[in-house]
């Protein structure tokens, strides 16, 4: 009776490990839709870095204003639902956005 158990929990370590080692209980590959959600909304510049064994999509680039970064991480949240948003997007505002928000002083 020992012997059958001891051969039962060998071919469940061997098949424990064979799961681990081919990928079996890592994140699903969900990059490319997070791609094509932020380039349906215009957020084509935005770059994703995913991370399938740790669970965790990184979200990088540059945006105009912080509800774009927002918008951004929301997107990526909705294709890539399994996975943690690092969201390293940066906002800096650019022409007449940034100088509407602060405009030259006057002499």
């Amino acid at each position: 009776m020992n012997s059958r158990l001891i051969v039962l929990l060998s071919q469940a370590s061997l098949l424990a490990a064979t799961l681990f080692a081919t990928g079996c209980g890592s994140h699903p590959d969900d990059k490319a839709a997070v791609y094509a959600a932020l380039s349906q909304n215009k957020l084509g510049s935005i770059m994703v870095a995913e991370n399938r064994h740790s669970g965790v999509l990184t979200l990088s680039g540059i945006v105009d204003d912080a509800s774009r970064k927002t918008q951004a991480e929301t997107l990526a949240k909705q294709a890539a639902p399994g996975y943690t948003v690092a969201d390293q997007i940066q906002v800096k505002q650019t022409g007449l956005q940034a100088l509407e928000k602060n405009p030259p002083a006057s002499k």
